[in-house]
């Protein structure tokens, strides 16, 4: 997560927090998180500038820009913005997410916008108290975090991650530097226990990485067998949600190395366990099916087959056929 940038003045006008917020709501036709001027604030406080919620060339199609900067360590564009669920984005939320343009997968910074301010307040605190970023959040940002709480004597011997988790807000990055601590001190039991409450549906629904993480542990430790079984789970969930790719995954699932096959055996796998003769798939009415192959073209998008902005209408074809027509047009905008 980017730190406070140096010599920057947070400018986040309620022009601008007003123009993301109605195109959340009118646009991609969900709810608006309800601090998300105090998430526009924070990230200009932390060096991006904000862009306009309608550039998306190159970007996911449920991904609504929030702000865009240089990415740590090789200057490359990071665009960081909303995901919107389709179906479920007014109870699921809206998570933070972030993506170069063009890149194949898209990252979770944070499950909410106040999971991510919450964060950013606290390693501010950690690096020495509160500084711009707590006064770019102001009143709302000591509603989500209190000053000195990561710093409690309590909780410093264990850091930051520690803290984090400890008060309910999850975040991957943090679950899997858990696991590392582990492996570093030869305890791969308690590296395997924590990466299975990592992978725990509850904590966070509809993403691959945790398993992807998990096959990579298990992998690194000669379980080749139970880490075959992971990757082929987490081949289940969005391919974009990956943070290795889609071929590395492949190859640990041995299911095949193009996406094609890795379709057909994943189809295969769920007729098998469904007691289906062979070449039969699991019944699914018009709109589930057309859901299926909508999620199928975002996969192979993922796998390196098309672009995000070339799948955009075939997509959204889809979406309209399931009976979505405002996410179909959030898509399409």
């Amino acid at each position: 997560m980017p730190a406070a940038a140096e010599n920057v003045t947070p400018r986040c006008t309620p022009t601008m927090a007003c123009e993301h917020a109605r195109y959340i709501t009118e646009v991609a036709a969900t709810p608006h998180p309800q601090r998300l001027d105090v998430l526009l604030r924070v990230l200009v406080a932390q060096g991006l500038q904000l862009t306009s919620p309608a550039e998306r060339a190159g970007l996911h199609p449920l991904v609504v820009p929030l702000a865009s900067g240089q990415a740590a360590g090789n200057g490359t564009t990071e665009v960081m913005g909303l995901l919107r669920w389709p179906e479920g984005s007014a109870a699921r939320g809206l998570p933070v997410v972030s993506m170069a343009p063009g890149a194949p997968a898209v990252t979770l910074c944070a499950r909410s916008t106040d999971e991510y301010v919450h964060r950013a307040l606290a390693e501010e605190d950690e690096r020495g108290g509160p500084g711009p970023l707590a006064a770019a959040a102001g009143e709302d940002g000591g509603a989500l975090y209190e000053a000195g709480a990561v710093r409690s004597a309590d909780l410093r011997a264990r850091g930051l991650g520690a803290y984090l988790t400890r008060s309910g807000a999850l975040f991957p990055d943090v679950a899997e530097a858990l696991c590392r601590a582990h492996q570093e001190r030869g305890d791969s039991l308690s590296a395997l226990i924590t990466a299975e409450w990592y992978m725990r549906g509850s904590h966070f629904p509809g993403w691959a990485r945790p398993r992807e993480y998990n096959a990579q542990l298990l992998a690194g430790i000669g379980r080749d067998e139970e880490a075959r079984d992971s990757a082929r789970m987490a081949l289940r969930l969005p391919w974009w949600t990956l943070a290795g790719g889609f071929a590395a995954m492949a190859a640990l699932a041995q299911l095949g190395s193009g996406a094609g096959d890795v379709q057909a055996a994943l189809a295969r796998q769920a007729a098998s366990q469904g007691n289906l003769p062979p070449g039969m798939v699991a019944a699914r009415d018009a709109r589930q099916q057309e859901l299926h192959e909508a999620a199928a073209l975002l996969d192979l998008v993922s796998a390196g087959e098309g672009t995000w902005d070339a799948v955009r209408s075939p997509l959204a074809e889809r979406y309209r056929r399931a009976g979505l027509a405002e996410l179909a047009g959030f898509v399409s905008a």
